[in-house]
Formats: C-alpha cells, sequence, structure tokens
C-alpha cells in the first residue's frame, strides 16, 4: 500500500483577521517549522522500520519481514509499505496494521508540543492494499546458499584430499629414495671390503720375478776326477 502524508492547509492572514480565534489556535508544530519540508515522512519511515515497531507486530501474530520506504522517485510526501508473511491474509493484514501504525505515529509526534489539528500533517492512504502474490526470492535465495555451500564444502574436501595425496606421495618418494640410497652405500661398502680381502689374501710375487730378472740360474756342477791305471 502507498500513504502519502498531506500538508495542513494554514489559515491566510486574511482569515485571522476575520476570525480571532483562529489566532488563538496553538500552532506549534515542530515539524512546520522544519526548512525540509519531508522531515515528517522520513521521521515516520524510520519510526515504522524500528524494532520496537516490528516487535508489536510480530507479537500480533504478523509478518515482522515487512518493507518501508519512500514512494516512487523517492518521492518525500509518499511511504509505500509492503506486508510479509507466510499467508496472503497475514500479509494483508500487516500492510493495513503498518498504515494504522503511521496514522497514529503522524498524529502523536506533531502534539508533541500541543499544536491544534488544523496545523497537522495528515494522512492519505493512495493505493490499498492490494491481492498479495508469492514471491519466490526467499526460497531462492535459500537455495543458492545452500547450493553455494555445499559447493565450497566438495571443493575445500576436494582440495584437501589432493593436498593429503600428494603429501602421501612425497613421503613416500622420500621413504624410497632413502632406501634405494642406502642400499647403494651398503653394496659399495661390501664391494670395498671384498676387494681389500681379496688383495691381502693374494702373495705378493712381485719380488720374486725381480730376482728371476736379473740372471740366469746358477746350478752347481758336480766336478768328476779321471783316474788312469798304468
Amino acid at each position: 500500500m502507498s500513504v502519502a502524508v498531506v500538508n495542513p492547509t494554514l489559515p491566510s492572514e486574511r482569515e485571522l483577521e476575520k476570525n480571532p480565534a483562529l489566532a488563538k489556535l496553538n500552532k506549534d508544530n515542530p515539524y512546520l517549522r522544519s526548512s525540509d519540508p519531508s522531515l515528517i515522512t522520513d521521521v515516520m519511515v524510520t519510526q515504522l522500520k524500528s524494532a520496537s515497531t516490528a516487535a508489536e507486530i510480530e507479537g500480533a501474530g504478523l509478518g515482522p519481514e515487512y518493507a518501508v520506504g519512500q514512494g516512487v522517485n523517492s518521492n518525500g510526501f509518499v511511504i509505500d509499505i509492503s506486508g510479509v508473511a507466510s499467508t496472503p491474509e497475514n500479509a494483508v493484514a500487516t500492510a493495513v496494521a503498518l498504515g494504522k501504525h503511521l496514522e497514529k505515529n503522524l498524529y502523536d509526534a506533531q502534539k508533541i508540543n500541543g499544536a491544534d489539528d488544523m496545523y497537522l500533517f495528515t494522512s492519505l492512504t493512495v493505493v490499498a492494499p492490494e491481492k498479495p502474490t508469492e514471491q519466490f526470492s526467499s526460497r531462492l535465495r535459500s537455495v543458492i546458499v545452500v547450493f553455494i555451500g555445499g559447493a565450497v564444502l566438495m571443493l575445500t574436501s576436494v582440495s584437501l584430499g589432493v593436498a593429503v595425496k600428494k603429501a602421501r606421495l612425497r613421503k613416500q618418494a622420500r621413504k624410497s629414495s632413502s632406501k634405494h640410497n642406502g642400499s647403494d652405500a651398503n653394496a659399495a661398502d661390501a664391494t670395498d671390503d671384498a676387494s681389500s680381502h681379496a688383495a691381502a689374501e693374494q702373495p705378493d710375487t712381485s719380488q720374486e720375478n725381480k730376482t728371476v730378472a736379473q740372471g740366469p740360474v746358477l746350478v752347481p756342477v758336480e766336478r768328476t776326477r779321471r783316474i788312469s791305471s798304468r
């Protein structure tokens, strides 16, 4: 629904002269003295959006998720009210209840200094609550939030699984490399030990070969004495 805030019709100087009683009326409305004529509308929107109003609406069994704002093109003297509830009846009832809150708040705010009703802004319903329509935005938002949450959780799980797998493979590779290097070192040590042992057991014939090479071997020849008989 849409509600317009209407300026009061103030008496002219001529009317005041003709009717002196009008001059005696209390015209102390603080919102009439404001340099911003739409101040009263801003105050009404703020009050309707307050937590106390939302709690009162909810306490009456109506929809607390209503919307209140400036009219089309941010018209300073039109207030748009949208009732939101789980059923069409409650949605309409919420908008109507907010309209009554607006009317009461508008009156009380201007009577703070006891101004006469002639000097008060009044409310005028421009558009009555229309037939409510079901909105899927809230459901769609819930579905989107659930979908995004599931996607994020899935991606996180996959990333964590990949990271764990890579870490496991790196660990196995390091273990395999360590075992391979250890086997090579042991084999090399064993080869060196075997070579050293074989060298120690093999006799050194270099000296004998050297002696033989120096000259022929002298073999002693037994001398025989020939005796002749005469």
